[in-house]
């Protein structure tokens, strides 16, 4: 049987983008919450969640393809949107963009840069990846794509060597504990001797012993 994006999204293949895009936010919700889970249950989530991404590439470069909208009244909205990212409302252009109802390149660019302000770094890589592949060969689009990569290696390089220099930190202190508490029995031990010989000449150094 045919590989068919909209029967994994569960919509007809005449459904707009918006009708695409919301059937699909819904199974991923749906998946996310069972990709934890152990055994099969987990890793079958995992797959759908793979699978859905896939179908909603091509079902929307699909609809893209089919098509009809203003562009005059398409790229206003974006100049609004625009406007909203850069006045730092990211709530007005996100709202913007989700009353759009044709999700060309261009919509899929902008949601990366709402993305990626709000510091959500894979989920804007992969809106730019959905960009080019709607519009293959988009320089703009591939270099907001390189750039958003090398932030994330730059981010996850950061994290490592946080953890690195923690666990370096934590073996260092855990290393003068023990090294203060051999002390300490070393201390001890030369009382308990001194106090030995004490008494064996008559003294007492420690009363208790």
């Amino acid at each position: 049987m045919p590989y068919d994006p909209f029967v994994i999204l569960g919509v007809e293949k005449g459904a707009t983008q918006s009708e695409i895009l919301e059937a699909y936010k819904e199974k991923r919700a749906h998946y996310q919450q069972l990709v934890f889970e152990e055994g099969d249950t987990g890793a079958d989530a995992a797959r759908m969640l793979e699978e859905l991404d896939k179908a909603y590439q091509l079902a929307m470069e699909y609809s893209h393809d089919s098509a009809t909208v203003d562009s005059d009244d398409f790229y206003d909205a974006f100049a609004d949107v625009k406007s909203a990212i850069k006045e730092k409302n990211f709530g007005r252009a996100q709202n913007l963009l989700d009353n759009m109802s044709n999700r060309n390149g261009e919509w899929h660019y902008y949601q990366a840069i709402v993305y990626y302000e709000k510091s959500w770094l894979n989920e804007g890589k992969k809106q730019l990846e959905i960009a080019l592949s709607l519009e293959p060969g988009n320089e703009k689009y591939q270099r907001a794509l390189d750039n958003m990569k090398k932030k994330i290696d730059g981010t996850n390089a950061f994290k490592e060597n946080r953890h690195t220099h923690q666990t370096q930190h934590n073996y260092e202190r855990s290393y003068q504990q023990q090294d203060a508490s051999y002390s300490c029995c070393r201390a001890c031990e030369a009382l308990w001797c001194a106090d030995c010989c004490c008494e064996c000449m008559g003294g007492d150094c420690i009363s208790c012993c």
